[in-house]
């Protein structure tokens, strides 16, 4: 297998990890607190990276907790509060609507790069973030229309759903930019990871975990899995393919969050809530991902000083 197919694959692993995440996420709510659930979720990730390298690497943890750089120590806060955030979007409205509006992250980042970086959008990127722009409008008013009777809890999670949007952006930003050499993106994930541990601590319940059944143990021990093995593969999908493909391949996994939530509805599942969608919803939707992926995935100009 060739490098290109190997980033393609991890890509698409990424993307196919973060499609289910939010359906996996929602049906933990039914057990757990966002805080909790979030905590755990970076808890597993971070000991199980960790152990890897305890085995594997020993002398590396030295260099990744001794010597952080402090772009990676920045970004590390600024994911925290994505997950977090993220988390109370999806608590107070839907995985659809959760996967849908988080697009707006890759957009955000966009017009970072115009701004601090003297980047310059095309013209055909301008067009695929109006189209994504429309979408975001019919399928906000779809979900509203037909399945939030209270509108004031809908806003309010589509506002948390932004500001993971706009901390995700400063987390990507941090990334794609910083100057830290000779740290693999496992590195970078297990510092940030740690990073997220504590900083999500005292939004955790620790109560909660007591009467848990094996099951729900096992739920919240998957979803920790889940953070591992997407941000695992992203690292090394950026390592082998330009991160516009990257961003082609991840912009789709709405639509497969959107299928699987009907799959579970269709097949007569009850272990997460319907969510019904109209033609405006889908048509939305659809529009989001197309307008996100061709605004993302040509790299924008940089001005000439």
């Amino acid at each position: 297998m060739t490098s290109f197919s190997a980033g393609i694959l991890f890509a698409t692993l990424t993307g196919f990890c973060w499609a289910l995440l939010a359906i996996g996420l929602k049906y933990a709510l039914q057990f757990a607190s966002t805080g909790t659930i979030v905590w755990i979720r970076m808890m597993v990730a971070f000991t199980l990276l960790f152990l890897i390298y305890f085995f594997r690497e020993r002398q590396t943890l030295k260099k990744i907790f001794f010597k952080p750089p402090w772009q990676i120590l920045l970004a590390g806060l600024f994911l925290a509060f994505n997950y977090f955030g993220y988390m109370k979007g999806l608590e107070l409205t839907t995985a659809s609507n959760a996967q849908i509006m988080i697009q707006m992250g890759p957009l955000s980042l966009l017009f970072v790069g115009v701004i601090y970086f003297r980047e310059t959008i095309r013209p055909i990127q301008w067009i695929g973030i109006g189209i994504a722009s429309i979408g975001f409008i019919l399928f906000y008013l779809d979900q509203m229309l037909i399945v939030f009777q209270n509108t004031d809890l809908y806003l309010t999670g589509n506002i948390w759903i932004f500001f993971a949007a706009i901390t995700w952006t400063g987390f990507a930003s941090l990334q794609k930019y910083q100057l830290v050499r000779g740290w693999t993106p496992q590195m970078v994930n297990l510092l940030i990871y740690g990073i997220c541990c504590l900083a999500l601590f005292p939004s955790a319940n620790l109560g909660e975990l007591t009467p848990l059944s094996p099951w729900q143990w096992s739920v919240l021990f998957i979803l920790g899995v889940n953070t591992l093995i997407a941000y695992g593969a992203l690292g090394e999908a950026l390592q082998r393919i330009p991160a516009s493909y990257v961003s082609l391949i991840i912009a789709v996994n709405p639509l497969l969050t959107i299928f699987a939530v009907g799959l579970i509805a269709h097949l007569g599942l009850t272990f997460i809530n319907p969510e019904p969608i109209m033609w405006r919803g889908y048509l939305g939707a659809i529009m989001v991902v197309s307008g996100v992926a061709i605004a993302v995935s040509l790299k924008a100009k940089v001005k000439k000083t």
